[in-house]
């Protein structure tokens, strides 16, 4: 019976493997054919800066950055979105099919997801865009977490070295990512200790990492207030400016104006990090945003499944949730919609799939040669 589960097991992630391309074909022709023009505002922007040479779009310095990076390797000299979007859609995709390769079975669920993923990627991430930039950062901190250095303290603080140099040379706020991922990496540690892990340590988990953004947030004020301050208004701020457009459906509008007030800002916080999280009143405003409702509940599933095998995980998966939370926590505060979120989100897959197909430590009932509901990852 249970090399009947291991074969069928195997069978699924040899069936992924082989759907992987025609979803991404499929992606890609949804992306070019039937999505409505407010979702290449971005691409048709930065095209304009990279062929035209566009000045009214030129002074916006994130976007700058992004056209440099994709005019560098531009050597087939591109000059549509479609181009480009083949192209890194080609590209990335073969490099999606290489890391879940080391995966040696799946669950329905596990494929299920992993073909949900190679479409949001090939839809929203493999395009001329800025996140086509910001998966390739957790490519290099996939690579560090799985290089052979033993030492998982090195490898966190390597981790975090890759989101403090996103944040000098791309997306300022990913500071907050380098600070978050070497606390919860202690924080899981930490639990890692417990003899259990009762529901008050895990409400104290949680608290500590609500109590770390507030002391980041404190201690920057100190050190440069002008910057702390446009951190504390930035999502009123953007949503101010999607409301003045007309609005958007998927906005993420904050429950109480912040004006500067680090107290109100962590209350907003707090409630923001859960509507982002389980993102039900998107799924009320439309059911065209169920895809997006449903990917994010398999996100939260394996993301609470990880948790729940803390005791039991592989120091290298524990890296890998440190950079995953840490990832969560910081976005919370700046995300101005859901539809943002998603994308975002959708670029950290190099290191959230490891906590999908994660090998964890045997458990008495594996000594015994009972099979374990999980994937297999070498």
């Amino acid at each position: 019976m249970e090399q009947k589960i291991l074969k069928i097991r195997q069978q699924n992630r040899d069936t992924t493997m082989l759907l992987i391309v025609p979803t991404a074909i499929l992606a890609k022709i949804i992306y070019m054919y039937f999505l409505p023009m407010r979702y290449f505002f971005d691409s048709y922007r930065m095209i304009d800066m990279l062929v035209n040479g566009d000045k009214a779009t030129s002074g916006w310095t994130g976007y700058q950055t992004a056209v440099d990076f994709h005019r560098t390797i531009n050597i087939f000299h591109f000059t549509t979105i479609n181009q480009f979007s083949t192209f890194y859609g080609l590209i990335m995709t073969i490099a999606i099919m290489i890391i879940v390769s080391k995966t040696k079975e799946m669950d329905f669920k596990q494929s299920l997801f992993t073909l949900m993923a190679t479409g949001v990627l090939n839809i929203y991430v493999f395009c001329i865009n800025k996140e086509m930039i910001q998966i390739l950062y957790f490519f290099v901190i996939y690579i560090i977490i799985n290089s052979p250095v033993k030492n998982t303290l090195l490898k966190i603080l390597g981790c975090a070295l890759v989101y403090y140099w996103e944040s000098t040379s791309f997306r300022s706020y990913y500071i907050i990512m380098a600070a978050m991922s070497v606390l919860l990496y202690f924080i899981f540690l930490w639990l890692q200790k417990r003899r259990r892990i009762t529901k008050f340590i895990i409400f104290a988990t949680v608290l500590m990492c609500f109590i770390g953004v507030f002391v980041f947030f404190y201690a920057s004020s100190l050190v440069s207030y002008d910057d702390y301050y446009e951190a504390l208004n930035i999502r009123d701020n953007s949503t101010g400016t999607i409301r003045e457009a007309g609005g958007a459906a998927s906005a993420i509008y904050n429950p109480i104006e912040v004006n500067g007030n680090l107290g109100v800002f962590m209350i907003d916080y707090v409630i923001n990090a859960f509507r982002m999280m389980i993102p039900i009143e998107l799924l009320l405003k439309s059911p065209g945003y169920a895809p997006f409702f449903i990917y994010q509940i398999f996100i939260l599933m394996y993301l609470f499944k990880a948790l729940a095998n803390i005791k039991a995980m592989d120091k290298k998966v524990v890296v890998a949730l440190s950079c995953f939370v840490a990832y969560f926590f910081g976005s919370v505060v700046f995300e101005p919609d859901f539809g943002s979120w998603v994308r975002h989100e959708a670029t950290t897959f190099p290191v959230f799939q490891l906590l999908v197909y994660q090998n964890r430590v045997q458990n008495s009932a594996t000594a015994k040669g009972m099979v374990r509901d999980e994937a297999t990852y070498v």
